[in-house]
């Protein structure tokens, strides 16, 4: 008996840090989308300019960096998440605050901020909600 709720136990404790890694992993991948997309995308014809190209870069490599540290260490690290929640909002923001335009060509680079800002956004707050939880039931059961 003593084997399978230990089985069960162990079980349940890889399903938690599968929960809880699965938007940081995601969380990474957006971020590591966005270092990439600063290349892949002509901010040059914005009017945006340099500085679309700036706050993509930026934003995303802030994103991956602080998603890779909460994958290492995401009790260590939890408060971190708030920093993607920032820069997820930021990033909604971004294309309106620094002037992309609508027409053409140039739409893609918007709304390429805009999904990454929303998707970094979901995935930031379902991490800090997830590592505030498991904080909150470790606390009463201590």
């Amino acid at each position: 008996m003593t084997k399978i709720g230990t089985a069960t136990k162990q079980g349940a404790r890889d399903q938690k840090m599968r929960e809880g890694r699965l938007p940081l992993a995601a969380e990474f991948l957006v971020g590591v989308w966005l270092v990439v997309a600063a290349f892949v995308f002509s901010y040059s014809v914005t009017l945006a300019g340099s500085a679309g190209f700036w706050n993509v870069l930026l934003c995303g490599a802030v994103v991956t960096v602080v998603a890779a540290v909460r994958l290492v260490a995401p009790r260590a690290a939890a408060w971190l998440g708030l920093v993607n929640v920032v820069v997820g909002f930021w990033l909604i923001v971004s294309p309106f605050a620094l002037g992309y335009p609508v027409e053409g060509h140039r739409d893609a680079a918007k709304t390429n901020a805009l999904v990454a800002g929303i998707l970094v956004a979901i995935f930031s707050v379902t991490a800090v909600t997830v590592a505030a939880r498991r904080k909150a039931a470790a606390r009463r059961r201590a």
